[in-house]
């Protein structure tokens, strides 16, 4: 048998003498070849190792009943990180109170003025004294987001307008609970700003085609119903697009309603197309919030009232801010005394236009 492996073992040694290259090159082949498929199973090897040992303390985890992070709750939708301020103020652009003269109307407002069949007729709220004595409107922009803060605007005492958002949760049921405390209502349409600021989901935008102008306009019109009219969410940078505030406010015309020109920017065109196409408006004369801190608010309360003095009506626009609410709540109890009438937005709107 020795001899045996002995022959054989020399039988190789001649052949690996007489095919010497041969024989390097294949056993480089078989030594990449061990390597790289050695390499491979130590790796596996080494990482199903760390796949048990995480296994086994997720297990150590679990038995020791550790707890899980709890989510964190908002008491506010303003509280959540990354979510736009829902408000009409612009950062850096102030806006300054506006002024201005009873008129007297064009013929086509007249027509819109006298017809009991106008929309904006049958949904405002009666209001009789329109000359004794100065009329002030309070507006509240973005009503229907902060479902609590909205709550409380619409029960502080009235008539108040109440000017809600088209995207707000449980809408409908919101706008029959503020119309029934006796508060008129108004659609706040989201338009598109000047600034970054984001005026939420469907807004109109001046990029858009004349088509989606409309389709977008319609669809915040039939969002709820109710309402007198409308007034823009932001805009201060659609308000000046003339072409597109022509197709909005013909849609409002076709419905019924009235504008209220929140002018957001002193170059907003709203107004004035408005009155080109015999459609019922009025405009914003002072912002009570732009500024949120409480005795700000309340210098723009004392505004309000020297421009319903001097110009015998006033449209002052708030927000349901915490500082508004609570300057309001103090205010409102003592406007009668003041020789002043509390009166919804359509009253502003005779009174201007001259219509009894």
């Amino acid at each position: 048998m020795r001899e045996r492996l002995q022959g054989r073992f020399n039988t190789v040694a001649i052949w690996l003498g007489g095919h010497r290259w041969h024989a390097i090159v294949g056993g480089l082949v078989l030594l990449f070849a061990g390597s790289l498929f050695g390499g491979y199973w130590i790796a596996e090897r080494l990482e199903s190792g760390d796949r048990d040992r995480l296994a086994r303390d997720t297990l150590e985890e679990m038995k020791r009943g550790t707890p899980a992070e709890p989510a964190t709750k908002y008491a506010r939708i303003e509280d959540i990180p990354g979510l736009p301020k829902y408000t009409d103020s612009e950062p850096g652009q102030p806006r300054p109170t506006l002024d201005e003269k009873p008129r007297a109307a064009k013929p086509q407002q007249l027509a819109a003025a006298v017809s009991s069949a106008e929309t904006w007729r049958r949904n405002a709220v009666p209001f009789s004294d329109l000359n004794s004595r100065p009329l002030v409107a309070v507006v509240i922009d973005d009503v229907g987001i902060d479902r609590a803060r909205s709550k409380r605007a619409w029960e502080l005492p009235g008539p108040l307008t109440m000017s809600f958002l088209p995207y707000a949760k449980d809408l409908r049921d919101q706008a029959r609970a503020a119309r029934a405390r006796g508060h008129e209502l108004l659609l706040h349409l989201p338009m598109e700003p000047t600034g970054r600021a984001d005026p939420g989901p469907n807004a109109l935008l001046v990029s858009l085609s004349d088509a989606e102008i409309k389709q977008r306009t319609q669809a915040a019109l039939d969002s709820f119903d109710g309402y007198v009219g409308a007034n823009n969410h932001m805009g201060s940078r659609f308000t000046t697009f003339r072409p597109g505030m022509e197709t909005v406010l013909r849609q409002f015309k076709g419905r019924g309603l009235m504008f209220l020109d929140s002018r957001t920017t002193a170059q907003s065109v709203g107004d004035q197309v408005a009155q080109e196409i015999g459609l019922p408006s009025i405009v914003r004369h002072v912002f009570l919030d732009d500024d949120e801190s409480l005795e700000s608010v309340r210098r723009k309360l004392a505004e309000t009232e020297a421009v319903a003095r001097r110009q015998g009506f006033v449209v002052a626009i708030g927000h349901p801010h915490e500082a508004t609410l609570q300057a309001l709540g103090e205010w409102l109890p003592g406007l009668q005394s003041k020789g002043m009438a509390l009166a919804p937005a359509t009253a502003v709107l005779r009174k201007r236009n001259g219509w009894d």
